[in-house]
């Protein structure tokens, strides 16, 4: 594989990683909208079927040892 194709290869891993932090990441505003709606729990539902695919992808995508759940607050 030559260094363009590894560093795409990171790049996408790098990115894939960050975007699943920004699903782990709580936003009050989009949380207080969902107990608004009286829907919260099933953003929650949404938000951990979302991050499951995710997992999904990123092991079809780098391999199947490759993930390990990020090490994010408690808070998330």
């Amino acid at each position: 594989m030559g260094t363009s194709m590894t560093n795409k290869h990171e790049k996408r891993r790098d990115a894939l990683t960050i975007f699943t932090e920004s699903i782990h990441k709580p936003d009050s505003r989009l949380r207080g909208c969902a107990h608004n709606q009286e829907c919260y729990h099933e953003l929650m539902e949404w938000r951990d079927e979302v991050l499951e695919y995710l997992k999904v992808r990123h092991q079809q995508e780098f391999g199947l040892d490759s993930y390990k759940p990020p090490e994010y607050p408690s808070r998330y």
